[in-house]
């Protein structure tokens, strides 16, 4: 049986995880974004790659104790195309699962507060399927999609707990403020499972929380350095705003699980799981771009 672990990725820098995709539109360097919802993504193969880049180094610096080869059997082996022993060819894959990491909040400017964090209905309720299909809470769930069901997000830009009346948004006026307390498990659910604070938590509705994903991600302008040390050419980038939240889901198989691999899962998940830890995600790592903390939530044996 397979283990699935939920952790929040805290970005403490600007992030540009790139999407690769060649733009001929204002903005050059494009974020990976989710193909059918268009809001911020960091693709699996992204997330195990700066683990393994993290891990690589620490080992080669005597910072951690783990081994090489613990390490090829937690991430994966790399192959050679022409190995001397065909047995080789078996070692390749890891046993550790990534899964794409979703964002859950986004930090916004306001009139009240320096920012807000920001969600909408939708992608609490996907994180709360993404719990519930890999089986990680004890939650009422219930409980919850009632809460959300509450707001006025219809006929409303945002939805608020915190703040006095005129709350500005970026450049969104029309909010509404919770009438009503917020119950003690929904604040407890927040917290603990989604690492956010009511008191600066905005809900925005789907419709203009998709729109601000499309368009009103930040765009950083660059200036590319020639080799002889002249200014090159100017282009833009997309950044993932320092204070984004995301969440991602990672997993031990059942060769981890086996007894006699326990000792090595509990030597992993002790160095990985240190909040000490500073990982860095996507590209521009010499101008501090992608500096995160990764905190886990939830831990529960899955399917």
């Amino acid at each position: 049986m397979n283990t699935y672990n939920m952790f929040i990725i805290e970005a403490l820098t600007n992030m540009h995880v790139g999407s690769g995709d060649t733009h001929f539109g204002v903005v050059d360097n494009l974020i990976q974004r989710n193909p059918v919802t268009n809001v911020p993504v960091i693709h699996s193969s992204g997330i195990k790659g700066a683990l393994r880049e993290y891990f690589d180094e620490a080992v080669k610096n005597q910072e951690s104790k783990l081994t090489n080869d613990e390490l090829n059997e937690l991430f994966g082996k790399p192959v050679d195309n022409k190995p001397e022993n065909p047995a080789d060819l078996k070692n390749g894959p890891g046993h550790l699962i990534f899964f794409e990491s979703s964002m859950i909040t986004v930090p916004l400017r306001s009139n009240q507060n320096v920012y807000y964090n920001c969600t909408s209905e939708d992608i609490l309720l996907d994180y709360l399927h993404a719990l519930k299909d890999f089986e990680l809470p004890d939650l009422d769930f219930t409980e919850i999609k009632n809460w959300t069901g509450t707001m006025d997000l219809n006929s409303h830009d945002f939805y608020y707990f915190k703040g006095s009346p005129g709350l500005e948004i970026e450049d969104f006026t029309d909010g509404i403020k919770d009438p009503t307390p917020v119950p003690d498990t929904i604040k407890m659910f927040l917290s603990n499972n989604c690492k956010i604070d009511i008191e600066h938590l905005a809900v925005f509705n789907k419709d203009i929380f998709n729109r601000i994903c499309q368009q009103s991600i930040p765009v950083v302008a660059r200036n590319q350095i020639k080799s002889d040390g002249t200014s090159g050419n100017l282009f833009y980038e997309e950044v993932l705003p320092r204070k984004s939240k995301l969440y991602f889901i990672l997993g031990y198989d059942s060769y981890l699980m086996h007894t006699s691999k326990l000792p090595l899962k509990t030597k992993f998940e002790k160095e990985f799981e240190n909040k000490l830890n500073i990982y860095q995600f996507g590209g521009n790592y010499s101008i501090g771009y992608g500096f995160s903390k990764i905190e886990k939530v939830i831990s529960r044996i899955g399917v």
